[in-house]
């Protein structure tokens, strides 16, 4: 990701819209951000997390709300463009929110080419972050560790303690996954222990079975189960010998069994025989009874037999008797109809003659029906008229409103752009003199800006020469330590070499050559004994003097550096002819001028609100203006179609009756006679329906009257002939009355349950008869025999064999359940032994990953360490040239107390060849260590993440702790990464620092509080 365009408005220090164009720094490739403390320089960085991410760029500055500028309007939104290259494509991306955080909103365009797309489906707050991720490749974890290395924040990876460079780690390389599989081996010990819970629950399930489900006795088998503790071994042979004795009880029991089974059949077969012999003697007697009870209605049915005979005769005559009352009925009734015939044409001749009266009385009202109709044609006329002179009415009365209002209101409007005026020559006087008193602004606001620089150099140069003062005393002390140092380590040194040369001295012999130069003659003997002299005391003497020599020289540097600082500020002092004793008089001149730019910037600032009321009152001058024109312009045009409106209605006037004097007075009139008229039309059509209609009804009813009487004579011959052939049926089927006749008639459904009747009384009858005949031989001379004796015998026997199969069936069942009982344990005792072994396997896994091991190391931890190594390697590579080859990161599993180790951060030290805590570090030598360890994290991860590739680096602070040399090598490293490609923006307040860089992106902070931004190529 490289930056191309940053745009902020209301954002932190910068009150409005404020861009910042990285396209003018990408050919310098390089730059430090300067300013004053506080001016907004690290803001430039949040602006660009936020953009991307929706956060701030370090822990403190995370929050939307405290990015948002204290200086901005409340109308106006906080808002953060960034536009930005990836792989070739360059994207945009906008959010915004509100005074109070509320209302934010957010946008995200490919704008490739001039192109416009938009890069996510909805601008939702996950959708744009997955995106951002995705493009960029880093989470804003790692983007804050490698690419934007906020105040503070990037030493925590080098200096915290294993478990939060754990949660960092966690959150750059995504090895959250290694704590998802603790998580799932958890759940497979849970379940584990679930399973191996349910086994032994099962096995004891099994085991209470026994003694619900088999009785009580005494036996081996509940000796064992009442036991204190199951012996399954002895648990197991007690059912299988449990099992061998209720099977020896089931073979004894089949046996009485089938013995007593013998006996049953034995007497059910009795039993039945007997049943059935009585069964029959007592069905042979109730036959006897049931022919001697049929016997007894022979009389009855002959008697029924004579009157079924009869009713078929009568049958035959029913046909012409019902025929014969058909006929009488119709004529009857046809009678009944000829009396309504003959009423009806009595009634139809009655209507007719009335109808005809009032037909008459209605075509006299001709002459008055066409009075009516020219007399509605007339009204209908006048309507238009007298409608249009109400509309002209009522529009005169409303334009005479109208000419009132307007002249009032023209009559106001003049009155108001009189006060205008003399308010515009009021605010006019009032700007001329403020102009007059802020003239002089300009003049004092560059003189108070030129003082202040002043007043910050003097200080500066009073600062560095109280320095100058206390490194010189810190130089004096250190030499002078130094110079006792190696005057010591020199005296102890010479003695030394004085007992060596003692020693040597005291072996010479005369005609042997010296050791040393070789001669066989030794004129003088060393004869003074030499004190002693520990070889281990001169070596510390000289590790002393030389530590003391170095802290002499880094006391020199500082005081070199600032005493040439010194010199810079004073030569400057001098250029501007200012002296430091003059500090005092300097502030209070700054005070007056301060004061007296608080008094003109308030005129100043009335002066703007008096312009931009003058402002305001012209342009309501210049609205009153355009009303009283069109006011004039109104009153006209309606005095115009006023006394156009009053012509029209005096020429209408002429047209219209006296008698009406509106519009509803001659629609009432016209109404009134239409509604006459109505009546008149409606009552003659009404009469000459009703005389047509009298007319058809009279014909209608005399021919009706002659049909109905032709067919009465008809139906009175019908009957003579029917009655005829009644009689003779009578005569014929043997009937001499008519009333035999009615006696002997039965309905269909009497004469058939007659005719069943008959023929089941002679069945019974016959079948008792055969039946009786049948049964006398075999069943003569026998009686009943009680079965109640022989009942209780075959009830005994069948009890004795329910027992007997009881007990067979319990003890094949408890047999069974034994058998069942063994092989479920069996069964359990492997499930046991299964789940047990993979509870084992699964608990020494999950400890081993969770870090419950003897390393104290989890999975993730180690796959961490893993990580470590390599950032830690690469780190190294930078942070050699940066401490001359002295300094060496290494990763150790260095004990942290009783939490997991393993991520701990060591620093070899090649001077003394130990290895101690990072933490022990100078401040300067932990910001190299902190910018190697960054720098190297950047590499490892464009190694892991192939798609990444990191083309910027921001750095806030940290070089100030830097001394010369290693602030240039630091320097040196950047300048490297930037020939690589890389942007490197980096913030600080070091003059080397930015006297070596290309280019500088320059914040200033303005008088009235907020910020500013300018881009200073060299």
């Amino acid at each position: 990701m490289k930056p191309l365009k940053l745009t902020m408005t209301a954002f932190g220090p910068y009150k409005d819209t404020e861009v910042i164009d990285f396209t003018q720094l990408h050919e310098h490739g390089i730059f430090v951000v300067s300013g004053s403390t506080g001016a907004g320089k690290t803001t430039i960085f949040d602006a660009i997390t936020y953009a991307l991410y929706d956060t701030g760029s370090g822990e403190d500055r995370e929050k939307a709300n405290f990015l948002r500028s204290d200086f901005a309007d409340e109308k106006v939104d906080t808002e953060v463009e960034l536009i930005f290259e990836v792989r070739g494509r360059t994207y945009r991306i906008w959010r915004k929110f509100g005074p109070n955080g509320a209302g934010s909103k957010r946008e995200f365009y490919d704008i490739t080419g001039g192109m416009n797309e938009p890069v996510v489906e909805k601008f939702q707050v996950r959708p744009v972050q997955a995106k951002v991720e995705e493009l960029i490749g880093l989470t804003q974890s790692q983007f804050n560790q490698i690419v934007m290395l906020p105040q503070g924040e990037f030493q925590k990876l080098l200096t915290s303690e294993s478990k939060h460079k754990e949660e960092i780690f966690r959150k750059i390389f995504k090895t959250e996954r290694f704590t998802k599989m603790v998580d799932l081996l958890k759940d497979k010990r849970t379940h584990a222990q679930s399973q191996f819970a349910q086994a032994e629950m099962k096995q004891n399930q099994y085991i209470l079975d026994v003694k619900s489900k088999l009785p009580n006795r005494e036996s081996q088998l509940f000796s064992v189960i009442d036991a204190a503790t199951v012996n399954m071994y002895q648990l197991e042979n007690a059912l299988d010998e449990e099992a061998t004795y209720y099977n020896e009880q089931a073979i004894e029991s089949r046996q009485q069994y089938e013995a007593v089974n013998e006996q049953l059949k034995e007497a059910n077969k009795r039993f039945g025989e007997q049943k059935m012999l009585n069964e029959r003697i007592e069905k042979f007697q109730q036959r006897q009874v049931q022919l001697n009870q049929l016997q007894l209605q022979a009389t009855h049915f002959e008697q029924q037999q004579q009157r079924y005979e009869l009713a078929n005769r009568a049958s035959n005559i029913e046909p012409l008797e019902f025929e014969y009352k058909k006929v009488y009925e119709q004529e009857q009734r046809q009678i009944e109809v000829v009396l309504t015939a003959q009423k009806n044409v009595q009634q139809s001749g009655e209507a007719f003659v009335q109808a005809q009266t009032v037909f008459d009385a209605e075509k006299e009202k001709d002459t008055e029906r066409e009075q009516l109709v020219k007399t509605i044609s007339k009204l209908e006329q006048l309507v238009p008229i007298y409608n249009d002179a109400a509309t002209m009415q009522a529009n005169i009365q409303q334009l005479e409103l109208n000419v009132e209002k307007a002249k009032g209101l023209f009559n106001n409007l003049t009155l108001e752009m009189q006060k205008k005026k003399e308010e515009q020559a009021t605010q006019r006087s009032n700007i001329d003199e403020l102009e007059s008193k802020v003239a002089a602004y300009e003049n004092v606001f560059l003189q108070h800006q030129q003082l202040q620089r002043n007043i910050e150099l003097v200080e500066e140069t009073l600062e560095l020469q109280n320095n100058v003062r206390i490194y010189t005393a810190a130089a004096n002390e250190q030499q002078e330590n130094a110079l006792k140092a190696q005057a010591e380590f020199t005296q102890l040194e010479s003695q030394m070499r004085s007992n060596q040369a003692a020693f040597l001295a005291a072996n010479l012999q005369h005609g042997h050559a010296c050791p040393v130069c070789g001669s066989t003659e030794h004129p003088s003997l060393h004869t003074q004994s030499a004190s002693s002299v520990d070889e281990k005391t001169v070596a510390q003497l000289r590790a002393v003097a030389d530590e003391e020599m170095k802290h002499y020289y880094a006391a020199k540097s500082k005081l070199d550096a600032e005493t040439a600082n010194f010199e810079k500020k004073h030569l400057q002092l001098e250029s501007n002819a200012l002296t430091m004793t003059e500090l005092p008089a300097y502030k209070a001149t700054l005070a007056q001028q301060q004061q007296q730019l608080t008094i003109l910037k308030q005129q100043q600032q009335q002066l703007i609100a008096n312009k931009a009321s003058l402002k305001q009152v012209i342009e309501e001058i210049e609205k009153l203006q355009v009303r009283i024109e069109n006011g004039r312009t109104f009153l006209s045009k309606n005095e115009t179609e006023l006394a156009q409106e009053q012509g029209k209605l005096a020429q209408s006037k002429q047209a219209m009756l006296p008698q009406y004097q509106t519009v509803e007075d001659v629609n009432y009139a016209l109404q009134s006679e239409k509604t006459r008229l109505t009546l008149l039309q409606k009552a003659f059509e009404t009469a000459t329906i009703q005389l047509q209609q009298a007319e058809v009804n009279q014909e209608k009813c005399k021919v009706s009257l002659m049909n109905v009487g032709t067919r009465l004579k008809e139906l009175q011959n019908e009957i003579v002939e029917t009655k005829e052939r009644f009689n003779k049926a009578l005569q014929t089927e043997g009937f001499i009355t008519p009333e035999a006749y009615s006696q002997a008639k039965l309905r269909v459904e009497e004469r058939q349950a007659i005719v069943k009747a008959l023929e089941e009384y002679k069945q019974q009858l016959h079948t008792l008869t055969v039946q009786i005949n049948e049964d006398m031989p075999q069943l003569e001379g026998k009686e009943l025999v009680d079965l109640n004796e022989l009942e209780q015998q075959l009830q005994q026997v069948n009890r004795q064999v329910e027992d007997v199969l009881s007990a067979l069936k319990n003890n094949e069942n408890y047999e069974k359940q034994c058998r069942s009982t063994l092989t479920s344990l069996l069964q359990v005792a492997q499930e046991i032994e299964e789940s047990k072994a993979k509870l084992s396997k699964v608990e020494h896994v999950y400890d081993l990953v969770r870090g419950q091991n003897e390393h104290k190391i989890s999975f993730e931890r180690f796959a961490q360490i893993g990580y470590l190594e390599k950032v830690t390697q690469a780190a190294n590579e930078r942070l050699r040239i940066l401490s001359d080859g002295q300094y060496y990161l290494q990763c150790t599993g260095r004990k942290e107390g009783n939490a997991q180790s393993g991520l701990s951060i060591d620093v070899f030290d090649s001077n003394t060849g130990q290895t101690r805590d990072v933490k022990t570090l100078s401040g300067g030598e932990k910001f190299n260590a902190s910018l190697s360890l960054a720098l190297g994290m950047a590499d490892v991860i464009q190694g892991v993440q192939g798609s990444v590739h990191i083309d910027t680096m921001f750095i806030d602070e940290g070089f100030g702790t830097l001394d010369e040399e290693s602030l240039r090598k630091a320097i040196d490293i950047l300048i490297d990464l930037q020939q690589t490609g890389r942007l490197i923006g980096v913030i600080s307040h070091v003059a080397e620092l930015k006297a070596a860089m290309p280019a500088i992106l320059h914040v200033e902070k303005l008088k009235e509080g907020y910020s500013r931004t300018s881009i200073v190529i060299k």
